[in-house]
């Protein structure tokens, strides 16, 4: 997944997007810095393969799903998540063309924001923590230190390890995040091949292992040794519809949750929603399918429960020092922007700090986060926890959107009317938890499956509780035009049309690059052809792939150097 923190603020949008002159953090975006849907297809296809796929594919075979349920859920899922930003996220961006966090200011008042802030920089800065274990697991591959599968931390060297790739973080974060940010678009579609390619892979090596036990078909196979409908402890697994419910709500802050509209808003087309198929079919159907594939067959190779292993030793034993390559990679492309962004979400709230300030402090307590492995072991519990809490702000944001003015009541009322808080919503926002935490007590419901509760029961409370507050109804009128302004804004006075470099597609470079994760994947593929010798075929996979790997970050860097510079006529 990407991260729910993928969540991104206008001040996250590339320099060159809004042509080196403004954020936009309190203005619509005219026409001129709007972008084309290549944009959002390369965005979506390039952030939702990173660091928590190795940790969610592996988790769903130990939670004990059969492989059709996980085929079909994930396919219903992810298909629910596109829905919900092309029906309710864009929609929403497009016609407003604000920020979440401008948007909700408006929407309730600056303390609702301030409460907001601090749980979505929270979120990050967990996120953050578990994908420097993530990356710390890589590292201890190369030590003597033992996988740490624990709540806590087994081993003070460990600790150490966590602290010092958290330092690097850190580090990162405050000098260099705009060339981390470019470095993780050369990275993704490497990663997406590795992952891909590990499939590839371990799919020889299931079969060679089948036939010793007497079964020769790949669903026999699979539903053997992988996805086999019981937890390690032998409970039954969960069902297709936990499943479907979970690739759903896993990006939740950003499309239901609305936290895309940042980025969303530059899009020239509601219809732009869509292209988030790319990233959910991409990173959250094949990547998962695959990580859980390595993570099962690395278990047996390594005759241990999946549950022992960490991503970094299950990446080591299926890809070699290019898997623990992609385990630090995906770590940090994921952690070094969830902090920049739980950087900016505390900043918001103490603002008599600088964000370099804010970072750093943010910085030293997800690393001590980091150092507790509970972060990733638990991740889909925790993610979920927090995906209840921030449901409700999304709904309220829909319902202020698409319901209200059904309602003759228009957006940003409590603005026009100069109330300093918006009641109805802490009070939608407070309903919808407690509906969430009665829930959970009451164990009638999986907890994969509780923000579908939350998200209507807020979404419909709020104009309700409006209702109930006595706010002023409006009849005959535009609510949408009333609130936001115009469909397409009037330019800045000054402002140019933004001049986007042209992309240099026929660039030998960006060949090269393409023919090298080419050559990763017939590699990869050459496993089929070995019969009894899939096993061994790893070994000679991990050796070939060194060069190409190499030759990829050479010539996709130089590639991505080049591509926005004029060309000569």
């Amino acid at each position: 997944m990407s991260t729910p923190a993928h969540a991104t603020a206008a001040t996250e949008m590339p320099q060159a997007d809004t042509s080196g002159t403004e954020e936009f953090e309190r203005q619509r975006i005219p026409p001129s810095h709007q972008l084309s849907g290549k944009y959002f297809l390369g965005a979506y296809a390039g952030e939702h393969v990173a660091g928590t796929e190795f940790v969610i594919g592996a988790s769903l075979v130990s939670l004990g799903v059969n492989t059709g349920d996980l085929l079909w859920g994930l396919l219903i899922g992810n298909l629910l998540a596109v829905l919900s930003w092309a029906w309710i996220c864009s929609p929403v961006a497009t016609r407003s063309r604000m920020t979440i966090y401008w948007y909700l200011e408006r929407l309730a008042g600056k303390r609702f924001s301030v409460v907001y802030n601090l749980l979505n920089g929270l979120i990050f800065a967990v996120v953050s923590g578990a994908m420097i274990t993530v990356s710390a697991s890589a590292f201890r591959v190369m030590t003597s230190i033992p996988p740490q599968t624990a709540w806590y931390p087994q081993s003070l060297s460990f600790v150490a390890l966590a602290l010092f790739v958290g330092a690097i973080t850190v580090w990162m974060t405050v000098k260099g995040f705009k060339l981390i940010a470019n470095f993780s678009t050369v990275c993704s579609p490497w990663m997406a091949t590795m992952f891909l390619a590990s499939g590839a892979l371990t799919v020889p090596v299931l079969m060679h292992m089948g036939e010793l036990d007497g079964i020769f078909t790949l669903a026999g196979v699979v539903d053997t040794f992988v996805w086999t409908g019981t937890t390690p402890e032998g409970s039954p697994g969960i069902s297709m519809w936990v499943i479907a419910a979970w690739a759903w709500g896993a990006n939740l802050p950003m499309h239901l949750g609305m936290s895309d509209m940042s980025i969303l808003r530059f899009a020239r087309k509601s219809s732009y929603g869509y292209f988030s198929a790319a990233g959910m079919y991409i990173g959250h159907y094949m990547a998962w399918v695959c990580a859980g594939l390595m993570g099962a067959t690395a278990a047996l190779l390594a005759k241990s429960q999946l549950i022992e292993m960490d991503p970094g030793g299950v990446a080591f034993r299926i890809l070699g020092a290019m898997g623990l390559i992609a385990v630090v990679v995906a770590g940090w492309t994921t952690s070094i922007p969830s902090l920049y962004r739980a950087g900016l979400a505390f900043q918001s709230v103490f603002t008599r700090y600088s964000r370099v300030q804010v970072t750093v402090a943010t910085g030293v307590a997800t690393t001590i986060i980091a150092c507790f492995p509970f972060v990733f072991t638990q991740w889909l519990n925790v993610l979920s926890y927090f995906i209840m809490l921030i449901a409700p702000v999304g709904a309220i944001i829909a319902a202020e959107h698409f319901l209200l003015p059904r309602m003759d009541i228009g957006p940003f009322w409590r603005e026009r009317q100069g109330l300093a808080s918006n009641l109805p919503a802490f009070a939608a926002w407070a309903i919808g938890i407690a509906v969430g935490i009665a829930l959970l007590i009451q164990g009638s419901l999986h907890l994969f499956t509780l923000f579908i509760p939350v998200w209507l029961v807020s979404f419909l409370a709020y104009p309700l509780l409006c209702r109930f507050a006595g706010v002023e109804r409006e009849n005959g009128i535009d609510h949408h035009h009333a609130a936001y302004g115009p469909v397409q804004p009037t330019e800045a006075s000054g402002t140019a049309a933004g001049e986007h470099a042209p992309v240099h597609v026929r660039d030998p470079w960006y060949f090269t690059a393409v023919a090298c994760l080419l050559v990763i994947l017939g590699i990869a593929g050459w496993a089929w052809t070995s019969g009894e010798e899939a096993i061994a075929h790893l070994d000679t996979f991990q050796t070939l792939i060194v060069v190409p790997t190499l030759l990829y970050f050479l010539s996709a860097t130089l590639w991505m150097k080049n591509r926005r510079k004029p060309r000569i006529a």
